[in-house]
């Protein structure tokens, strides 16, 4: 039994059908679950994104495999392989939203397609079908363009995982002085993307560069193609299942428009009191914007408020006062496990997940203070 051949067919196996899988996954979700507008166009971006992760494998098989028949797709394979960097980073776009009149820029997608057309036509009809009869310069031009062709894929892939992982930090950054409900908004889960990502970036690279990769069947099949598999389950995984929340007004303001909304100063006094009466922390999904009505101000001058006074963001501060509320309700109940989980969501935290985050932060072993009973 030929080994080898068996380990690069379960490796393409593996991430051409999980790929499929998952868009299958995404598209049924589409079909028969109610969702919003937003959620449902980022599901098409996700089908569009998996099919041509599915076209990409399939290509690269026939390179593999039968490399004859991978020249009349060689084109193919370079549209697609210019079109998942965009896709990914038109994907992470979608979910890091901070104004809700920002729209993708689809030149993006015209300056990919540009490109691979050029690549078409230079292929088709400058490049004869078979390079054996031609002469050396004419291979040396073949080879150039060949590396061309890497020096493009490697431009696509830097800059935009450059603008994507840009947009998540800057997301990240903003969300926590926005919303209370950090475990929903993080979209912590897309760091993980991102380093299989990058285990993936450097993969074209050195098969082109190293020849020993390209007849390593560890280095140049399997690990890429496992990787991939990992890569497209946890992206489905976690859009399937929604660990995300689409922001559906303006978190980032022009200056001149915030410093144009009539907002008083806040008395820390008078803030502290409103928070132990009204206890607006006790909503599982309380944003910062819910508060401004109340205390008679405006985003900006509220968030910082809460930075420079209490050291902290408005995601922090608010999730302390709920484990404030949780040690005095726990105080008042006997412990047993179910009656734990009704104080954390009684406390306002959303899960189970979130308290715990919250008490290693701010409780943890190192961080223990009995004394401290309020965030103020």
């Amino acid at each position: 039994m030929d080994f080898e051949y068996l380990f690069l067919v379960v490796s393409f196996s593996a991430s051409i059908f999980s790929a499929l899988f998952c868009l299958v996954l995404i598209a049924l979700k589409l079909l028969y679950t109610p969702l919003d507008y937003f959620t449902k166009r980022l599901s098409i971006v996700l089908l569009i994104f998996y099919f041509i992760s599915i076209v990409y494998n399939v290509t690269i098989l026939f390179y593999v495999f039968d490399l004859p028949l991978y020249w009349w797709f060689k084109a193919l394979n370079f549209q697609t392989v210019l079109l998942i960097p965009v896709l990914f980073y038109h994907i992470v776009f979608k979910l890091s939203r901070l104004k809700k009149d920002e729209s993708f820029n689809y030149y993006h997608y015209l300056i990919c397609f540009a490109v691979g057309i050029f690549y078409l036509i230079y292929s088709e009809f400058i490049l004869p079908p078979t390079t054996t009869l031609l002469g050396e310069d004419t291979i040396k031009n073949v080879l150039f363009f060949d590396n061309g062709r890497i020096l493009a894929r490697i431009v696509f892939n830097t800059f935009y995982l450059a603008f994507a992982l840009y947009r998540l930090i800057r997301y990240r950054r903003t969300i926590s002085d926005y919303s209370s409900d950090e475990s929903q908004n993080s979209l912590r889960w897309l760091y993980t993307i991102f380093i299989i990502v990058f285990l993936l970036y450097p993969g074209p690279i050195l098969f082109y560069m190293i020849p020993d990769i390209k007849h390593s069947l560890m280095f140049g099949q399997l690990i890429p193609n496992f990787l991939f598999m990992f890569f497209s389950i946890s992206l489905c995984y976690n859009i399937f299942s929604q660990n995300f929340a689409l922001v559906y007004e303006d978190i980032v303001e022009d200056n001149k428009k915030e410093e144009n909304k009539k907002g008083s100063s806040i008395d820390k006094v008078n803030f502290e009191n409103y928070i132990k009466t009204q206890k607006p922390y006790l909503n599982p999904q309380l944003k910062i914007t819910d508060l401004l009505s109340d205390l008679m101000t405006n985003r900006t001058y509220l968030s910082s408020f809460i930075n420079t006074t209490y050291k902290m963001n408005f995601s922090q501060f608010i999730n302390r006062c709920r484990f404030n509320e949780y040690l005095e309700l726990k105080a008042s109940f006997d412990e047993s496990k179910q009656e734990e989980v009704e104080i954390i969501l009684a406390s306002g935290f959303t899960s189970y997940e979130s308290f715990k985050r919250t008490e290693n932060q701010y409780y943890g072993k190192n961080n223990w203070i009995p004394a401290v009973k309020t965030p103020f």
